[in-house]
């Protein structure tokens, strides 16, 4: 018993053991990281110097990612960044992040003192000339990148006889410079190095292994690999303008408070060399969306050539629809007409032998009044009857037309005159807008003028009294000639029958219903065509379409 009570004891007191140890590592995290935030102890000189230069600019280099570099919102980004940051809360002092466009832009700025930091710089001889350094910071590996397969390449000597590509002005350019029969290819930025190793420009890219896989990355630049890693690491330090020498030690005292398990946090959160996966590739984002633009642009294809495809089709159903319609009428026409013919002969003769008559009883002697109203009701009678078996022969009559070129003007005017006294009579004013010169048209002008007469007389019964009869001309696609009356236009229920046989609005007595379609048949033989709407301003409006007539006839 006493043995079980011991070991129950000594598991209690691990428990308790661990349970502190815990807890201290919970509350020192927050001291630690309240220590690396506080500003450390300074010296009279030292808090003078800062008090007398209380905005230090600082200048990354804009092309050194991970280890530095701006993002597409033109953050300062990065290793560098981090330790700027606790260098700047260290020192309690404020720095000021100055863009510049390149490594060299950056060199030339600290060299005429327009910036007063580099933030990540290599030490070297000829920079000593103007920059005070730090103790390094942070390290990494000197490497080369190839799209080419290298074999036997390790060392920088190995380099004889490629092209190298190197950011202008930069440690490894300086290193390359020492050695001779190096051909050495100086680009502006590390980016456009890569990009020219990559399409073969250059055998091999130099520089910082980290960089060269983050920009690989950022530039999908697939087909470099790393081909060889170099002995010596590259001691990245600050880089402050030699006589502000002092600050250099105030920066060096600021870093040499970060511990190493804060330094390899810095590193983990910005240092990644691992091959990106496929679908992180900027050359996989840029294929999907170019597939997928090359699929949308198809479906729109497709879209669009169904609905024209579509719209082809009703169009040519409506044709074919129309010129069946067409069809039937002509045969309906045609069935018409023989039908017509047939009536007036049948007709005409009787007509005249009645006419004989009446003419042989006025002849014979003055009658009564009683027999004089009736030959006089006979008579206009058989003038009605008559007139109704011209119109039927005309209907039915396929004559041969005397095609001439007319001046369109001159068969219109000709034409109201013709009508003139009946539109006075009704006190109808006429307005003529025909172009000049006035077109020509290869027509029969008897039959035209025959079409014209017709419906300025329609127009003129229309308008019953006062109102206006306009004719005008424009020459489009063919020449259009429009007659409108203000009378009180056509009924919706009439529109679809006024080109009928034998259909009239007019009263019984006042028209045979087949003057509208001799004229539509007279302007098809024309080549033209004859249609009859409601104008928009009131009344009804017959638009005539004729061909064009050749420049050389018209001349």
């Amino acid at each position: 018993m006493v043995g079980e009570g011991v070991e129950v004891g000594s598991g209690r007191a691990q428990l308790l053991v661990k349970v502190g140890m815990l807890l201290c590592v919970i509350l020192s995290a927050p001291l630690r990281a309240a220590s690396e935030e506080a500003p450390f102890r300074l010296t009279d000189e030292e808090r003078a110097w800062l008090a007398a230069h209380p905005v230090i600019r600082v200048a990354p280099d804009p092309n050194f990612g991970p280890i530095e570099w701006f993002n597409q919102r033109g953050d300062y980004q990065g290793v560098s960044s981090d330790y700027v940051g606790i260098v700047q809360r260290r020192l309690g002092v404020r720095f000021e992040v100055v863009r510049t466009e390149s490594w060299n832009e950056l060199l030339a700025k600290i060299q005429s003192r327009e910036v007063d930091v580099l933030t990540a710089v290599v030490a070297t001889g000829d920079r000593e000339d103007y920059l005070a350094f730090t103790k390094p910071y942070f390290e990494t590996t000197r490497a080369i990148f190839s799209a080419q397969s290298l074999q036997g390449v390790s060392t920088l000597e190995d380099l004889t006889g490629y092209k190298i590509a190197v950011v202008k002005g930069s440690w490894m350019d300086e290193q390359l410079s020492q050695r001779t029969g190096m051909s050495i290819n100086r680009f502006q930025d590390l980016t456009t190095a890569l990009i020219a190793t990559s399409r073969g420009v250059t055998d091999v890219t130099c520089s910082a292994h980290e960089t060269m896989a983050f920009h690989r990355r950022q530039e999908g630049l697939t087909n470099l690999r790393l081909v060889a890693t170099l002995p010596d690491p590259i001691e990245l330090r600050f880089g402050v303008r030699r006589d502000w020498a002092p600050l250099a030690e105030l920066l060096d005292r600021a870093l040499a408070t970060v511990d190493e398990e804060r330094a390899m946090a810095i590193r983990s959160t910005w240092i990644d060399v691992d091959e990106p996966r496929f679908w992180e590739k900027p050359v996989y984002r840029y294929s999907a969306l170019a597939t997928l633009a090359l699929l949308v642009a198809m479906l729109v294809s497709v879209l669009s050539w169904n609905r024209s495809l579509n719209a082809r089709v009703r169009r040519r159903t409506a044709q074919l629809e129309a010129a069946h319609v067409q069809l039937m009428q002509a045969e309906k026409l045609k069935s018409i007409g023989r039908l017509s013919a047939g009536i007036a002969h049948e007709v005409k003769n009787p007509l005249a032998i009645i006419q004989m008559g009446v003419d042989f009883l006025v002849s014979s002697g003055p009658p009564n009044e009683a027999s004089g109203e009736v030959l006089s009701d006979m008579d206009d009678a058989v003038r009605r009857a008559d007139g109704v078996v011209r119109g039927l022969l005309d209907f039915s009559r396929e004559e041969e037309l005397d095609l001439q070129p007319a001046r369109l003007d001159e068969v219109v005017e000709e034409s109201l005159r013709l009508v003139g006294h009946e539109l006075r009579q009704r006190r109808i004013r006429v307005e003529v807008e025909l172009p000049a010169p006035a077109p020509t048209v290869r027509m029969d002008r008897n039959k035209i003028q025959q079409v014209l007469i017709n419906l300025f007389m329609n127009a003129s019964q229309a308008m019953e009294g006062e109102g206006r009869l306009s004719v005008s001309c424009q020459i489009e696609d063919f020449i259009v000639l429009r007659v409108v009356d203000s009378g009180p236009g056509i009924a919706e229920e009439d529109v679809a029958r006024l080109f009928d046989p034998f259909f009239t609005t007019k009263p019984v007595g006042e028209g045979t219903g087949l003057g509208l379609s001799v004229s539509r048949n007279i302007v098809e033989l024309h080549g033209g065509s004859l249609d009859i709407a409601n104008a928009p301003d009131g009344g009804a409006m017959v638009t005539l379409r004729f061909p064009k007539e050749p420049v050389e006839e018209q001349a």
